[in-house]
């Protein structure tokens, strides 16, 4: 599977709807490779070969069903995610490694999300962005919402690697606008905010 090009480090093997697989991302870090994600789709892994530090966004079977069919060298995980895999190491605050920044992002669409920071220019946010889905709509967790933001505000990477969202790449202050928008529509009292589907394809 070809990968998709972004600048002369950084690339992604596209997400699949059919079947149901994430975005991988594909990072170059001091003659390191390192994987954001591995997809759930065999055919997407099939050029990915030798091993690779790898750091998965969450648990979900489209973000980590080809973990265990690829060479992996270090493993990044949160300890959501650990609960499944019962592999990796659990990442609970900023670590960093070189200018790759792993960080713990707050999420209503799963527990335990982790996102990666590339040279302060680019930002894996995953599934972040998204509410949990409900009856065709997405949930937020309002004060998991505004945790969210203030992660977000805090990066560097002015550009946001958001999985399953055509072309992958978002500006961050349009995302903050936005996510800004669904928290300011919340009701007092109310810990959840309910929206229409947003940003995915």
């Amino acid at each position: 599977m070809d990968a998709i090009v972004i600048d002369d480090r950084i690339s992604y093997i596209e997400a699949t709807e059919d079947p149901l697989s994430a975005d991988i991302g594909i990072i170059h870090c001091n003659g390191v490779i390192w994987l954001y994600d591995v997809g759930s789709d065999e055919r997407r892994i099939a050029s990915l070969q030798g091993e690779y530090n790898v750091v998965l966004s969450h648990f979900h079977q489209d973000h980590a069903g080809n973990f265990g069919k690829i060479g992996i060298r270090t493993l990044y995980v949160s300890k959501e995610t650990y609960a499944h895999l019962r592999q990796g190491t659990i990442v609970s605050t900023d670590l960093y490694e070189g200018d790759l920044h792993v960080f713990p992002i707050p999420s209503s669409h799963a527990k335990g999300c982790l996102g990666l920071e590339v040279g302060g220019k680019y930002a894996f946010v995953g599934d972040a962005l998204y509410g949990r889905e409900k009856n065709g709509r997405y949930v937020y967790n309002a004060q998991l919402l505004k945790e969210e933001i203030e992660v977000l505000r805090k990066l560097q990477a002015p550009l946001l690697l958001v999985s399953h969202c055509k072309g992958l790449i978002r500006r961050k202050d349009e995302v903050i606008a936005e996510l800004n928008e669904i928290y300011q529509g919340r009701v007092k009292g109310e810990p959840l905010i309910e929206i229409k589907p947003q940003w995915r394809d």
